[in-house]
C-alpha cells in the first residue's frame, strides 16, 4: 500500500494530513508548510509524466538507430558489401558442368516489386510504407537469405535446368575450415591452392561452415591485393533489395496522392 504523505507541524511535530491549515494536536497555523509540499496526487501525476517521457525518449532514440542503422546496412549491402572471410586456400576442385541452384528468391523479388508498383500507381501508400519498415528492420538485423543472382534471372529461377561451371574450395580461418561453393561463368585470377584470399559471399548456414562465394581476392604476404579477383555473378540479399523498392513505391503513391 502507498504511503500516504502528511504535513509535519514545526512547532510541536505532529504529523497533520496533507491540506490541513492547523495542526490537530497544537493549532499552529500549517498553511505554510503545506504549501511547501505537493500532495500525493500532484507527486504521483509528476513521476508518471516523468515515465513516459523516458519512456517516449527511449523510442524515439530506437526508431533513429533502426532506421539510420537499417538504411546504411542496406545501402551498403548492395552498394558495397563487405568481405564475408579471409584466409588461406587448402583444397579446390573444379566441375565443368553443374546444375545452376535454384534461387527461388528471385521470384519473391519479381512478384514484390509487381505488387508494390500496383499500390504505388492507385495512390496507396499504407502497404508500401508498412513494407518499408519491416524490410528496414529486417536489413538492420542483417537477414542476408535468401539471396538470388544474375544466374537467377538468365536460368528462369532454375526451370531451365541451365548447366555452369562450378568450383568447390576449402579455406582454412581463424574460426576454422570453410567450405567454399562459386556457380556460374567467371573472370579473373582463379584462386590457387596456398595462397591466402579474401572472400565476398553470403553463409549459407547459421554456424557459418558453408559460404556461397562470389568474390575472391588474392593477397600478397603483406595483406595487399595481388592478381584480378575471381569474380562470378554477384549475390544480392532479398531483403535489402525490397527495402529500396518499397521505399521507391512509397515515394512514387505519395507523388501520386498530392
Amino acid at each position: 500500500m502507498a504511503k500516504v504523505q502528511t504535513v509535519r507541524c514545526p512547532k510541536c511535530g505532529h504529523e497533520n494530513k496533507v491540506g490541513a491549515k492547523f495542526c490537530t494536536n497544537c493549532g499552529n497555523s500549517l498553511a505554510k508548510e503545506g504549501a511547501l509540499k505537493p500532495t500525493f496526487a500532484e507527486a504521483t501525476s509528476s513521476v508518471t509524466a516523468e515515465e513516459a517521457k523516458e519512456a517516449a525518449k527511449k523510442i524515439w532514440e530506437t526508431v533513429k538507430t533502426v532506421a539510420t542503422v537499417g538504411s546504411r546496412t542496406a545501402w551498403i549491402e548492395l552498394a558495397k558489401p563487405e568481405p564475408a572471410l579471409e584466409g588461406k586456400v587448402t583444397e579446390k576442385l573444379k566441375v565443368e558442368s553443374v546444375t545452376a541452384p535454384n534461387e527461388l528468391a528471385i521470384w519473391g523479388a519479381i512478384l514484390a516489386c509487381i505488387v508494390l508498383l500496383v499500390f504505388a500507381l492507385t495512390g496507396n501508400w499504407l502497404l508500401p510504407l508498412l513494407a518499408t519498415a519491416a524490410f528496414l528492420v529486417l536489413s538492420w538485423l542483417r537477414w542476408k537469405r535468401p539471396y538470388f543472382s544474375v544466374l537467377a534471372l538468365k536460368t528462369l529461377g532454375g526451370i531451365l535446368g541451365k548447366q555452369v561451371p562450378n568450383w568447390n574450395l576449402k579455406v582454412k580461418t581463424a574460426q576454422g575450415e570453410i567450405q567454399i561453393v562459386i556457380y556460374g561463368e567467371a573472370t579473373g585470377d582463379e584462386p590457387q591452392i596456398g595462397e591466402q584470399v579474401r572472400i565476398w559471399g553470403i553463409f549459407d548456414d547459421k554456424a557459418q561452415t558453408k559460404l556461397r562465394a562470389w568474390k575472391i581476392q588474392a593477397l600478397d604476404s603483406t595483406g595487399q591485393r595481388k592478381g584480378q579477383p575471381f569474380v562470378a555473378p554477384r549475390l544480392f540479399p532479398l531483403f535489402p533489395v525490397l527495402f529500396f523498392l518499397s521505399l521507391v513505391s512509397l515515394a512514387l503513391a505519395l507523388l501520386i496522392k498530392l
